[in-house]
C-alpha cells in the first residue's frame, strides 16, 4: 500500500507540474486574433487620386489667337470663332465667340448685330441678326428662339470700349451630320467659314 500510495502522488505532481509548464508557455507567446488585423487593413488611408489631365484639344476662347476662324467688322471691331459644337441630339449647333474693340474708340453700333427681325424679343442687343448658312445645299439657318420670343444668344449687349472683349453664343439648328462645314454671318461682318464638328 505505502507503493502504490507515493506511486499515485508522484503522478499526480507531475501532472500539475505538466499543467503550470503550459499555462507558463501560452501567457509568454500570445498570438494577435486575427479579426484585428483584418481591421487595420481596412482603415488604411486609400491612394489619393491623380486628377485628369487638362484638355487641351479645345478651341481657345480668350481672343488672343485666331480661334477657328476670325473676321473684322465695321469700326476695328474683330469677330473670332472660339468653339463650335453640335448637340448630344444632335438637332442644334452652338456658336461660341468672342468680340474686340481692336480700335482706339468706344464702340456704339452693337444694335446692328440684332438683325431686321423686330419679332424677336430683345434683339437690338443681342446677336438675333447671326445666321449659319449651309452653301452646299442653299439652306439657311436662323438663331433659336426660346418660348418667350426671345433668341437663343447673347443678349443685353453694350457698347464696347477700346480694347474691351466680351464672350458671345448663338444657337442654330442644326444641318445634317453630313454637313461638315457652314458659314456664320454677323451684320456688319464678312463671312466666316466654320467646322461644325460631329454630335457629342
Amino acid at each position: 500500500m505505502t507503493i502504490r500510495n507515493s506511486l499515485r502522488t508522484a503522478a499526480v505532481l507531475a501532472a500539475g507540474t505538466f499543467t503550470l509548464a503550459l499555462t507558463a508557455c501560452s501567457a509568454d507567446n500570445p498570438s494577435p486574433p486575427q479579426k484585428d488585423r483584418a481591421s487595420e487593413s481596412r482603415t488604411t488611408a486609400p491612394e489619393p487620386e491623380q486628377p485628369p489631365a487638362p484638355d487641351r484639344t479645345a478651341a481657345p476662347d480668350d481672343g488672343g489667337g485666331s480661334g477657328l476662324a476670325q473676321v473684322t467688322g465695321r469700326d476695328s471691331i474683330v469677330l473670332t470663332i472660339t468653339h463650335v459644337e453640335r448637340s448630344a441630339s444632335g438637332k442644334s449647333i452652338t456658336v461660341s465667340a468672342t468680340l474686340k474693340n481692336t480700335g482706339t474708340k468706344s464702340f456704339f453700333g452693337i444694335s446692328a448685330y440684332g438683325g431686321t427681325d423686330a419679332s424677336i424679343t430683345g434683339r437690338m442687343h443681342s446677336l438675333a441678326g447671326a445666321t449659319l448658312t449651309d452653301a452646299a445645299n442653299s439652306l439657311r439657318y436662323y438663331v433659336l428662339r426660346d418660348t418667350a420670343g426671345g433668341c437663343l444668344c447673347s443678349t443685353a449687349l453694350r457698347a464696347l470700349d477700346a480694347g474691351e472683349m466680351v464672350p458671345v453664343f448663338a444657337q442654330f439648328p442644326a444641318p445634317p451630320a453630313s454637313v461638315r462645314s457652314a458659314d456664320f454671318q454677323l451684320p456688319t461682318f464678312p463671312n466666316a467659314t466654320i467646322p461644325l464638328g460631329a454630335a457629342r
